[in-house]
């Protein structure tokens, strides 16, 4: 192509993905069916050729992707002067299958050239097919315009051999240089979502006790994608989850549910429901409490496991949707979303803390055991929710050789963990002044529930030790639970504060913080609950633990 020793001489123009508004790109034919809720999108919008070449002809084409659901109803090219001759466009599978064809007609001398196609072509959701039209004697084109990802809104071009052309018009072109653009297009119109997701299959109650149960089936499908799960008694709601599993709390021990799952998509459609599981909860005295959990019954140790003997994981980021089991992993990354990491030994490298979030979907972490690389950790290294917005459950796991336990700001859940051994920031780990955290909440509203977990950081030092910290540092914080724990501190054993930090103004916390039937181990250094602030939500039936005793419950604690 002799236009291509132009490439090395002419610059790529400065491109923009705008939403497609200007209806006049848009064939007045097809005016007549839209209203104000269509969405009509191209892949280029104000850019235009660097250059033009005259050799040829060509097939040239655009690879690019779909997002959503929708159909293509045109085909567009940017005609250069001089171009003439008739023009076919069409519309391929990556793989080289024409799927829709169109010929142009009233073209005019050059600039944007569109042809409406008979019959609109449904896409499907994430899939990547190719535009083409050929050119006869002239074509426009701008080298490395495709070097670099184009979106606008559903439509996203291919990064690598994008911008396709081939010598036989017709054929499906496979030649690519320098990831050139040749301006090939197309009109995408969104269409809505009306089909529901399928049935969410082999519900199972993998645990049922007093105040809750835990659940899992197996994933949905959707014409476009499912979003998440709702968990219903009979036709109350009683949890929304992104992931294949809930971890359902807040229940009324000895009292018949009738449980079923609904997937949900993007547009708000639901499945039909699942069948029916008629369960009765676990009376008050059903699960382990705080006090009966050691390293028999979490983590690893309590599911028989060596974590020595485990392979490295060398997978590097954990794809979305998948259940890594029985691996070592060094410097998790669950970023994708609807994670579940089973019986695992992870390993993390940070000195401050780690995200165990996603946006993209919830993260479940379950009979494993989390440490440092080893050595003395710093305070803020620790397992921390990073973003928010999505759940993320850790479930009999053993947490030590950290700075801190975790911190989570979004909706979260911890039940049945060992907290032990964490050295804190820096010097003897026996020493006075050594501050960490068993567990902590500094931002967020949404539920966490710390449940029937034995949290005992005491090794770390005294002075500014606690195994649970309530501090709104950065932004206001609010309903807690923090039910059948052993807890056990150096300095408070339970703190909470609002905080002011340099400069101001004061952050608070909220007054749905509820502290229920605990245990605490006896003589820290300062007492077992501090408070600077509002008055907490509620706490009832906290005692001093004394395993002698039915229930380890000694002396009573009050509330100060």
């Amino acid at each position: 192509m002799r236009v291509l020793f132009l490439f090395l001489l002419a610059g790529c123009l400065t491109t923009s993905c705008n939403k497609l508004k200007d209806r006049e790109r848009v064939k007045p034919d097809l005016l007549a069916t839209m209203d104000e809720e269509d969405e009509f999108y191209n892949i280029f919008t104000s850019q235009t050729p660097a250059v033009s070449g005259n050799d040829g002809p060509y097939e040239l084409g655009t690879k690019f992707k779909v997002t959503s659901l929708g159909q293509i109803t045109q085909i567009r090219y940017y005609k250069t002067t001089g171009e003439t001759g008739t023009h076919t466009g069409r519309i391929w599978s990556a793989g080289g299958t024409v799927l829709a064809s169109v010929t142009f007609t009233g073209e005019t001398a050059s600039g944007w050239q569109t042809a409406t196609l008979s019959t609109p072509y449904v896409t499907t959701a994430n899939t990547v097919y190719v535009v083409t039209v050929n050119s006869n004697t002239e074509y426009g084109a701008t080298a490395n315009g495709l070097e670099n990802v184009v979106t606008n809104g559903p439509l996203s071009t291919i990064v690598g051999a994008n911008g396709v052309f081939g010598s036989t018009l017709g054929a499906f072109p496979t030649g690519t240089y320098h990831s050139t653009n040749y301006f090939r297009d197309v009109t995408f119109e969104v269409l809505p979502d009306i089909s529901a997701p399928t049935t969410p299959d082999s519900v199972t109650i993998t645990e049922n006790y007093a105040y809750g149960l835990d659940l899992s089936w197996k994933p949905s499908t959707d014409n476009d994608a499912v979003t998440g799960y709702n968990v219903y008694n009979d036709t109350v709601l009683l949890a929304s989850v992104y992931g294949t599993w809930a971890n359902i709390y807040g229940l009324t021990p000895s009292t018949a549910y009738s449980i079923k799952v609904r997937a949900r998509d993007a547009a708000g459609n639901l499945s039909v429901a699942s069948t029916a599981i008629n369960i009765t909860s676990g009376s008050t005295s059903s699960g382990l409490r705080g006090w009966q959990i050691d390293s028999t019954n979490a983590g690893l140790r309590g599911k028989g496991i060596d974590k020595l003997t485990l392979p490295l994981y060398t997978g590097g980021r954990i794809p979305r949707g998948s259940t890594i089991s029985m691996k070592k992993i060094v410097n998790l990354d669950v970023s994708e979303g609807n994670i579940i990491i089973d019986r695992c030994w992870i390993v993390s490298e940070a000195s401050n803390g780690w995200p165990v979030g996603s946006t993209e979907g919830a993260v479940l972490i379950k009979d494993s055991h989390i440490e440092g690389s080893g050595g003395l950790g710093s305070y803020a290294a620790h397992p921390q929710q990073t973003p928010l917005d999505k759940d993320v459950t850790f479930l009999r796991v053993e947490v030590s050789i950290q700075g801190g336990g975790f911190s989570f700001g979004g909706a979260s859940i911890v039940r049945n963990c060992l907290i032990n051994n964490l050295p804190g920031d820096g010097g003897d780990p026996g020493g006075a002044g050594n501050h960490v955290d068993g567990g902590t909440r500094r931002i967020g509203t949404a539920q966490l529930n710390v449940i029937d977990n034995h949290i005992d950081v005491r090794s770390a030092g005294n002075n500014a030790t606690g195994a649970f910290m309530i501090q709104p540092t950065y932004g206001f914080i609010d309903n807690i639970l923090l039910r059948g724990n052993l807890f056990g501190g150096g300095g408070y054993v339970i703190s909470a504060g609002n905080y002011t930090p340099d400069g101001g103004p004061t952050r608070y916390y909220g007054d749905h913080i509820y502290i229920d039937n605990n245990r605490f181990y006896s003589g820290p250094a300062y007492g077992y609950i501090s408070t600077q602030g509002a008055a907490l939500g509620g706490w009832t039936n906290n005692y001093v633990n004394n395993p002698a005793n039915t229930g380890n419950m000694g002396t009573v604690i009050t509330y100060p």
